[in-house]
């Protein structure tokens, strides 16, 4: 953020239907927000971020949080009062970062914690010795950002990812997609969902834009067209469903879309009719299918390259060149190529473990699991799958009686 700013300072860096901010207003914002955050907090205490929309002023929330030293928690204001609650006492965080249209769901649950308006945020005075001070401190190894999932259990657990992570998943994901500053984002993933680090941190690292598309996009498909073309957009990141309910609607003209670019599918399997639809909307995109999870982030990527029939399972080819994926039995030995097995993970960009929650953590994270007699530690996923003679994996499902119905 601080190198965009000091280069392109004039530059859209994130901008929504109401408002734009430039690298520098980014920056400055940030600033603000994470001096007023620093005044109720301790370097490396979370700070829960609850709105309700995915804003420009959602961005500069999250990252100063990590201004005042302090790892973020986006959670969505829309969930269950109960489940909220569940989670804030869970994560316990130092202070609550909600805006006007969020304050009366923070109100219904027990915040143990200073609760702050962004609204007041924005306009507070940069503390340019407090931030320097917190900077200081920084380690690539604090956590980061603390995102929650339920997997399996539908109990929420916070995976948390440190600064680390970021850094290198980012650059690698970057080099993979060959992003450039020209790249022009178009997020539509909630900040508090993994998918939407990809929206936010390589557009920093480039300088390049993000568009943050309105949330009724994917209740009515035209709107998304209308925005995708509007706002000349060439980077899309959704969900194989997300893409799918477009296609459905018939909104997808041939041709329609000639900007587009980078097509890019994460969370389930991909849907051959429906990718079908979208290369012949945007014929100049390329399709990218990737595996991943909020504890990994991605793992492996593909860019399509040929046809493949209605029913068939649609690989997410070649892991990145730093990850590691061990297929293994039931009683975890190792399985060659070509066999099904659970799929174990390492990489550097593996979280950190399950926030304050050490039972859940080593139970899904293990240590040295072919007993080689040195320290790496892998990801448990509960996916099934396959690597193909040539190195290609293949998704095949659940180790348990999970299921993803409509995303």
């Amino acid at each position: 953020l601080e190198n965009a700013a000091a280069r392109w300072p004039d530059r859209i860096a994130f901008a929504d239907e109401k408002s734009t901010l430039t690298f520098s207003a980014l920056h400055d914002a940030a600033r603000r927000f994470g001096s007023t955050v620093a005044v109720c907090t301790q370097p490396r205490q979370p700070v829960a971020v609850v709105m309700n929309d995915r804003s420009v002023t959602c961005v500069a929330a999250l990252l100063g949080v990590l201004y005042a030293g302090c790892p973020y928690a986006p959670l969505d204001a829309a969930m269950p009062p109960e489940r909220l609650q569940i989670i804030l006492d869970q994560l316990q965080p130092a202070a609550i970062l909600c805006d006007e249209s969020t304050h009366a769901a923070v109100g219904r649950v027990n915040a143990a914690c200073p609760v702050l308006l962004c609204e007041e945020a924005a306009k507070a005075r940069v503390d340019e010795e407090c931030l320097a001070s917190i900077r200081a401190q920084d380690s690539v190894w604090d956590i980061l950002s603390i995102l929650y999932t339920s997997g399996s259990t539908g109990v929420p657990k916070g995976v948390a990812q440190s600064q680390y992570s970021y850094i290198t998943y980012t650059e690698a994901t970057v080099e993979k997609y060959s992003f450039t500053q020209e790249t022009v984002f178009g997020n539509q993933s909630p900040f508090f969902y993994a998918n939407s680090i990809i929206d936010i941190y390589p557009p920093l690292m480039l300088g390049a834009t993000v568009y943050i598309l309105p949330a009724r996009c994917l209740s009515f498909p035209k709107m998304l067209v209308e925005q995708l073309r509007e706002r000349h957009i060439t980077e899309l990141t959704m969900t194989p469903s997300s893409y799918i309910k477009t296609a459905q609607a018939g909104v997808l003209k041939a041709g329609c879309l000639p900007e587009l670019e980078y097509i890019i599918l994460s969370g389930e399997a991909a849907h051959w009719q429906t990718l079908q639809c979208w290369m012949q909307a945007a014929p100049n995109a390329g399709v990218w299918n990737f595996y991943g999870s909020t504890e990994v982030f991605s793992v492996a990527v593909w860019r399509i390259n040929r046809d493949f029939t209605d029913g068939e399972v649609i690989p997410v080819g070649v892991p990145f060149a730093q990850v590691e994926v061990l297929i293994v039995d039931e009683d975890g030995h190792p399985l060659p190529r070509g066999e099904r097995g659970e799929m174990l993970i390492s990489n550097p960009w593996l979280c950190s473990g399950y926030y304050r929650d050490v039972k859940r953590t080593w139970s899904a994270f293990v240590i040295d699991p072919l007993d080689r007699g040195y320290h790496t530690r892998y990801y448990r996923t509960g996916d099934i799958g396959c690597i193909s003679a040539d190195g290609a994996l293949t998704v095949l499902g659940r180790k348990d009686s999970q299921i993803k119905r409509a995303g």
